[in-house]
């Protein structure tokens, strides 16, 4: 499959962003709220949304010719069986002036804005949903939940047949539809957690389990959002995590990874699970959203949070997804448990095109075939506001230097980093960032950056979209470093023999 140049259609699609108007938004909890200031209710009453939620399979039908991405290069990776199903899942948002926003994950690697073969991106997606259900482009936010065995969208590790393309298509599609067929009244709640131990970076011996925080930052928060009616009955939930869906090494199996055990269990949905065992919300559909994770991933389950599974271990062939997924859904549920805040106020997009020039060679020459055009790659910025909430789209792997950077400047707003938001043109970062990659991932992160300022260019859209949606955001130099590039080779000797 082929990625299209679509600078005229990026305009054609790209719905001026809603008036600034910051409404009297009243105060809350600044960008970065830590987890103990989330556990404390807010004294805001809140909104009233209508909220619908809706999950279709994006299964295969046929694995023939179908290939999962995310480890190696080029077609080494042939699906021959389904460990578990796959969704797309969608959240629909609707504020009492009528205006709606939409937010759909896909269990897949990634999936491009648009495509060369055929109506099957994300762009293509919005457009159709804007015609039939009139809602504004830039109010879809679409994203995948980057499970690394999960069928491999982007065409790098052997692609999909356009078939499976376009039941994606339909399906995803579908679930936007049901989900705003099915809105009613609804709360909105947030919170975070803290995830130390959970997700981790480079390890740099001697020093921690999280490597070196100063020259690779982790993003150890995890977000909550959660709809609930007038019964007290939770309708979705949404968990905005940073940590690779690379629980499994390749496997030669469809898996949606922890993503998907944790949206399951969320769900009341587990295979294998007794119909007396209490646990999710039943009849709820749960989104996991990617956040930062550029140089971050599974870390293992902290020792606190070990629950037996049920059925156990011998009985369960997705074992390792279910234990860490459901550990951190059980963390999502506690934090609820212990406090919330409640969201008011509007629900609103923006969206910014940018257009990213490819300064990788090798990806130069290596997408010239596939891609079409390949030295120019137009794409997106993506946000949604939903009450004081910030849902910051990066079109890639964000590194976590970006989302600090952007919460450095911005006040009235919670960020909720999206990563993959709209297409996946591969990690984004600071300049420090690429450099450090090419000293710590020599096969991965250097060679999956396009340029060492796309990250730069992100930030600046993500900047603009928020001033769009009625944010302050202070005016302020983009980051050149995220800090100081490692020079005492420790990336270098883990990786050496």
């Amino acid at each position: 499959m082929r990625r299209i140049v679509v600078t005229a259609a990026l305009t054609a699609l790209t719905i001026a962003p809603l008036a600034a108007s910051a409404a009297s938004a009243a105060k809350g909890a600044p960008s970065g709220t830590p987890a103990s200031a989330a556990a404390r209710p807010s004294t805001h009453r809140a909104t009233w949304y209508a909220v619908g939620a809706a999950k279709r399979s994006i299964t295969p039908r046929s694995l023939k010719h179908l290939y999962l991405g995310g480890y190696g290069i080029g077609p080494v990776h042939l699906a021959k069986s389904v460990l578990r199903p796959i969704y797309a899942r969608a959240l629909a948002v609707r504020d009492p002036a009528g205006q709606q926003v939409v937010i759909t994950t896909l269990d897949v690697q990634g999936h491009f804005l648009a495509y060369q073969n055929g109506p099957y991106g994300f762009a293509n997606m919005a457009a159709t949903l804007h015609r039939q259900l009139h809602i504004p482009v830039a109010n879809l936010l679409f994203t995948s939940t980057h499970t690394h065995n999960g069928p491999d969208d982007l065409g790098i590790w052997g692609g999909v047949p356009k078939s499976y393309l376009h039941r994606v298509t339909v399906q995803a599609e579908k679930a936007v539809r049901a989900a705003v067929r099915r809105e009613r009244p609804a709360r909105l709640r947030w919170t975070t957690v803290n995830m130390k131990g959970f997700n981790e970076t480079f390890a740099a011996k001697g020093d921690n389990d999280d490597g070196d925080l100063k020259d690779f930052p982790v993003d150890h928060t995890m977000r909550v959002l959660q709809a609930v009616d007038h019964q007290h009955r939770v309708i979705a939930t949404m968990l905005n995590f940073a940590s690779h869906a690379t629980v499994y090494g390749p496997l030669d199996e469809v898996s949606p990874d922890w993503p998907g055990a944790a949206a399951t269990y969320l769900e009341h949905d587990e295979r294998g699970m007794p119909r007396h065992r209490h646990y999710g919300y039943p009849h709820s559909t749960a989104l996991v959203v990617e956040a930062d994770l550029g140089h971050t991933w599974p870390g293992g389950i902290p020792h606190d949070n070990i629950v037996r599974l049920n059925p156990p271990r011998k009985h369960d062939n997705n074992y390792p997804a279910d234990a860490y997924g459901n550990a951190i859904a059980r963390r999502a549920i506690n934090a609820i448990r212990r406090g919330h805040h409640s969201v008011f106020g509007r629900v609103a997009g923006a969206r910014t095109a940018i257009t990213v020039a490819n300064d990788n060679p090798v990806l130069l020459a290596g997408l010239a075939n596939p891609y079409g055009a390949a030295d120019a790659l137009t794409t997106t910025v993506a946000a949604l506001r939903i009450g004081r909430l910030l849902l910051a789209g990066a079109p890639g792997e964000e590194y976590p230097t970006i989302n600090i950077a952007l919460r450095t400047g911005l006040k009235g707003a919670i960020v909720f980093p999206v990563g993959l938001a709209d297409d996946q043109l591969g990690y984004l970062g600071t300049p420090a960032d690429y450099v450090a990659a090419q000293e710590c991932s020599l096969t991965d992160e250097g060679f999956f950056t396009i340029s060492p300022l796309f990250g730069n260019q992100v930030l600046a859209g993500q900047r603009r979209d928020a001033r769009a949606l009625g944010f302050h955001v202070s005016a302020g130099k983009l980051p050149t470093e995220g800090g100081k590039v490692p020079v005492n080779g420790v990336c270098l000797s883990q990786q050496l023999p």
